[in-house]
């Protein structure tokens, strides 16, 4: 989606929503830096829903003063802290397509390499770890270097050979990278 297909469907929402979604989203990210850093991933698609009906319950609470939004009106309150939920989720995709800045994957040449063999959460340390120390082991070390550090990384679904070949791959890239440099 382009930049103005996001922006065209905020217009769907109240401004109470897109300012309370605000909300949701740093007080998302918030908690995924610290209280839910060692969660699950799927438990991060649901908590801006959660957190939207929480935030939108409460704002209507404070808004009509009476705790009717949790009781007769919940069915209003749940559309609406859904819809919140929808606004954050929006919003972090924003986020993440057109402003967060991912220098360090693109500065590791080795990140593509290790797609569908290092899990996605560890493939920026793991690229970065095997590019940054290689630049200090000599050639005839190299094989023994990039093997110890794939063996902290590769997934266990790896059978022997297909990790022997990925090291046999990085070593031989990691060489071919050096003789450009020399």
């Amino acid at each position: 989606m382009t930049m103005m297909q996001y922006l065209s469907t905020f217009r769907l929402y109240s401004s109470e929503v897109l300012l309370l979604a605000l909300g949701v989203t740093l007080a998302t990210s918030l908690l995924k830096k610290t209280l839910l850093k060692n969660v699950q991933n799927k438990v991060y698609v649901f908590l801006p829903f959660g957190l939207g009906i929480l935030f939108y319950a409460v704002f209507r609470m404070i808004v009509t003063t009476s705790i009717s939004p949790l009781t007769s009106g919940f069915g209003a309150t749940l559309e609406g802290g859904f819809a919140c939920g929808c606004a954050a989720t929006l919003y972090y995709v924003i986020w993440e397509q057109f402003f967060r800045n991912r220098e360090s994957v693109e500065l590791s040449p080795v990140y593509p390499l290790l797609e569908g063999y290092v899990a996605e959460s560890k493939r920026e340390e793991a690229a970065l770890e095997l590019y940054e120390g290689s630049a200090e082991i000599p050639d005839d070390g190299l094989y023994a270097f990039v093997e110890e550090t794939l063996g902290k990384y590769v997934s266990s679904g790896v059978s022997r050979g297909q990790f022997d070949a990925l090291a046999k791959l990085v070593e031989e890239f990691l060489l071919s990278l050096r003789r450009e440099t020399d």
